[in-house]
């Protein structure tokens, strides 16, 4: 049986709330990780000595001027020196289980460059939430997944930056993370590693995303246009470059994006946005969705008229 070594890549932005948890989720693993390294991309807290005095033998701790979460990705994987690069962001964990069960899919399918499992969302209070994640299986031994796009544009992501790993020799073939996009450069990955190489995947969960954390990206970069990597998909999806059934899913992915968007811009008042965002023809793709939003943004709208002119 092969024994994969592998490099834990930790991105450090201002975590000083969470990373010794992170840490700890390493630490606690029953498949160790022979590597860990922090990069701490120019932390104005107490981050970066928190890491310092975790007494981890086994890590590296990085520090470079702030650059982003893909550069600082980007600057891990190339200092790594082992073949596979386990991904975990500095407010999220793993469970105990999380390394043994990659390295299982890494010897039973030996075809695949990208390994990943499912995940548990925390949520404020201390809730627990399971992903809503399409599933063409209940296998619990682990599969390929047929089509990234098709399973990600019904539900939520199959997985996240912190439940996936990858073997080292794909960034060569695909390149790195996209530095300059404040969001979605996780996605960017995915949907280039899909189209590049098979994809391992478990249902189990072994991996918690902690929704909860502060300083979160997502909830400060709310976008009022299509991201970029969206925008890539839906150009390789026209210029034909698979087959239709793949065509089609890529485009339902990019439109699922959109809705998403939308009504993120929803909740922030935004209505002039999320009606743009929602005219594009691709939305069409994704019927119940875009009722959905119709009808969110009548109600929301609805209660800001009511406060406004009412009270």
């Amino acid at each position: 049986m092969n024994k994969p070594n592998f490099t834990v890549v930790i991105p450090l932005y201002n975590k000083a709330s969470h990373i010794l948890r992170t840490l700890s989720s390493i630490t606690w693993q029953k498949y160790p990780a022979i590597e860990i390294i922090v990069v701490d991309d120019g932390s104005t807290d107490n981050s970066a000595l928190l890491v310092e005095k975790s007494g981890i033998s086994s890590l590296r701790l990085i520090k470079q001027k702030n650059q982003g979460v893909s550069a600082a990705r980007n600057r891990g994987i190339a200092e790594a020196r082992y073949e596979y690069i386990a991904f975990l962001d500095a407010d999220d964990e793993w469970l105990p289980l999380y390394l043994d069960e990659i390295a299982g899919l890494i010897n039973k399918f030996p075809e695949a460059s990208f390994y990943g499992t499912s995940y548990q969302i925390v949520e404020a209070g201390n809730k627990y939430v399971d992903a809503k994640i399409y599933k063409p299986t209940d296998n619990p031994k682990g599969i390929l997944l047929d089509d990234y796009f098709d399973i990600a544009s019904r539900g939520d992501l199959p997985f996240t930056m912190s439940s996936i790993s990858i073997k080292r020799c794909l960034f060569t073939i695909i390149g790195g993370f996209p530095e300059g996009e404040p969001i979605g450069e996780d996605q960017d990955l995915f949907c280039r590693a899909a189209l590049a190489t098979r994809m391992a995947y478990s249902i189990n969960i072994h991996s918690l995303y902690h929704k909860d954390a502060k300083n979160q990206a997502s909830k400060e970069n709310v976008p009022e246009v299509e991201c970029a990597f969206s925008v890539r998909v839906t150009a390789s999806a026209i210029k034909n470059e698979v087959n239709n059934k793949a065509r089609t899913n890529m485009l339902r992915y990019s439109a699922a994006h959109l809705c998403h968007i939308a009504k993120l811009n929803i909740i922030s008042n935004r209505f002039t946005q999320a009606r743009k965002l929602l005219a594009d023809p691709r939305c069409k793709l994704k019927p119940k969705h875009l009722l959905s939003l119709y009808i969110l943004s009548w109600i929301k709208q609805m209660q800001k008229w009511s406060t406004t002119y009412i009270n």
